[in-house]
C-alpha cells in the first residue's frame, strides 16, 4: 500500500505523493505537472510565464531564465502585482524535487483563481542537470544619470539590473518637499548623506542628521520630508531586487 506524508507551507497542505500518483489541488482538482522539455518548449514559444517560489535569498542566486520570484506565504496583494492576468499560463519551480515549494506555491495560486497553473517539480536543481543557463548575479557597472526615474531619484533595480536580490533608491528631496507615506512588504533602511530630515516610522517621528541609519519593518508605514535648508541626499536599501510600494495618500509628520 502506497502511503502519503503531508506538509504546509503558508497555511497549505502540499501532500507529497510517489512517482506517479495523483497531486491534488484546491478543492480536488488535479495539480498538473511540467516536464523540463515541455517548459523550454513553452518558453521558447513565448506563452509562458515562470515564477519561482525559492525564498528571495535563494532565488537571487541563481533561477530559471526570466522567472519572476513569488512564494506560497506572500500577502495576495504582491500576487496580484506580479501576476495580475489570472488567465495567463502560469509554471512554478524551487530549488528542486522534494522540496514542495513549487507545488505550495501553484496550489496558492489555483486557490486565488488562476485557472493554467502548472508545476515544474524539478526545480532549478534539473535544469542545471542538463546544461541548461540560469540567471545569475552578474557585475554591472551604471550610474545615477542612467537610473534616473525623474530629476530629484534614481532606482536600481537589482533582479532586473544585475540578477542580485537588493534594490537601491538615491533620492534628493528639495527643502520643504516630502515623500508621502507608503508600505513595502520587506524592510527599508534609510542612510541620510546630507541635510536634515524627518521621518515617520509607524507611530513614531525621528529626526535624522548626516551620516545616520534608520530600518523601517515590513509592512510599516513610512515617509519622510526635508526639515532642513539643503537638499537631503537619502539612500535607501530595499530587501528586494524588484521594488513593491503601496501609496497610502497621507504626508509624514
Amino acid at each position: 500500500m502506497s502511503s502519503t506524508r503531508g506538509r504546509e507551507f503558508g497555511g497549505y497542505i502540499v501532500t507529497i505523493r510517489p512517482t506517479g500518483a495523483p497531486r491534488l489541488g484546491p478543492m480536488g482538482t488535479t495539480l498538473t505537472s511540467i516536464t523540463r522539455d515541455e517548459l523550454r518548449a513553452a518558453l521558447d514559444a513565448g506563452n509562458v510565464t515562470v515564477v519561482d517560489a525559492q525564498p528571495p535569498a535563494a532565488y537571487g542566486l541563481r533561477h530559471l531564465p526570466g522567472a519572476l520570484n513569488v512564494t506560497a506565504e506572500d500577502p495576495d496583494e504582491r500576487v496580484g502585482e506580479v501576476l495580475p492576468d489570472r488567465g495567463a499560463a502560469v509554471v512554478t519551480c524551487a530549488g528542486g524535487a522534494g522540496d514542495g515549494l513549487a507545488e505550495a506555491l501553484a496550489e496558492r495560486l489555483r486557490a486565488l483563481g488562476h485557472a493554467d497553473v502548472r508545476a515544474y517539480r524539478e526545480g532549478v536543481d534539473d535544469w542545471v542537470g542538463a546544461g541548461l543557463p540560469l540567471d545569475r548575479p552578474r557585475p554591472i557597472r551604471t550610474s545615477l544619470a542612467e537610473l534616473a526615474t525623474n530629476p530629484t531619484a534614481a532606482l536600481f533595480e537589482g533582479h532586473r539590473r544585475a540578477g542580485v536580490d537588493f534594490a537601491m533608491f538615491v533620492v534628493r528631496t528639495p527643502p520643504g518637499r516630502f515623500v508621502e507615506l507608503h508600505v513595502h512588504p520587506y524592510a527599508e533602511t534609510f542612510l541620510l548623506l546630507e541635510g536634515r530630515g524627518r521621518w515617520t516610522r509607524g507611530d513614531e517621528v525621528v529626526e535624522l542628521e548626516p551620516e545616520e541609519l534608520l530600518v523601517v519593518p515590513p509592512d510599516t508605514p513610512h515617509g519622510f520630508r526635508n526639515i532642513g535648508d539643503v537638499p537631503l541626499l537619502v539612500v535607501s536599501i530595499h530587501e528586494r531586487g524588484t521594488l513593491r510600494q503601496r501609496w497610502l495618500g497621507r504626508e509624514p509628520a
